[in-house]
Order: C-alpha cells, then sequence, then structure tokens
C-alpha cells in the first residue's frame, strides 16, 4: 500500500466519521429545534392575548372611571333599562303594531 493510498483512505474515513456525527447530531437537535419553534409560536400567541387583555382591562378601568364621576351615565343607563324618567316628564311608550 502506497503512502497517497493510505493518506486518501484516512481523509475518507475522517470525512465519513464526521457525516455520521453530522447525521446523529440532525436527528437528535431536530426534535428540540422544532419544539422550540412550536413554543416560540405559542409564546407570542399569548403574549398577543396578554396585550389584548390589558387593553381590555384599561378600556374597564376607564368606563368605570367614567361610571363614577359621571352622573349622566347613570341617567341614560336608568332610562334605557328601567324607563326612568325625570319629575314632570312624561314616558310615551310607542308599541308597534306587528301583521
Amino acid at each position: 500500500m502506497h503512502k497517497g493510498n493510505f493518506s486518501r483512505f484516512k481523509i475518507t474515513g475522517w470525512i465519513f466519521i464526521a457525516l455520521i456525527i453530522a447525521i446523529v447530531a440532525f436527528f437528535v437537535y431536530l426534535p428540540g429545534y422544532t419544539k422550540i419553534k412550536r413554543l416560540r409560536i405559542e409564546n407570542e400567541r399569548i403574549n398577543k392575548n396578554i396585550a389584548d387583555l390589558k387593553q381590555e382591562i384599561s378600556r374597564i378601568k376607564s368606563d368605570m372611571k367614567r361610571l363614577e364621576t359621571d352622573p349622566s351615565i347613570w341617567e341614560r343607563l336608568a332610562r334605557k333599562n328601567v324607563g326612568a324618567v325625570k319629575e314632570g316628564e312624561i314616558l310615551v311608550d310607542i308599541q308597534h303594531k306587528t301583521e
């Protein structure tokens, strides 16, 4: 066996070993990579949901503040929901005839 053939065999062997290591690493790390990717997508969805909920909380707090400070809102709700009228007003209930 010539020294050149042995050297070529040695290089081919190292390439083969590197290829085997790369294939094993691919199959070992691929499931972890896909899991991380899936978890990142779910994390983004949850963060968007949190942002939406924070916005809704802010809107509800604003509504609560208005209810605490604006008596016209209470008046409007009373008129709409229970038919309340101011003193001296007459409530007229118009009913539409259905055929």
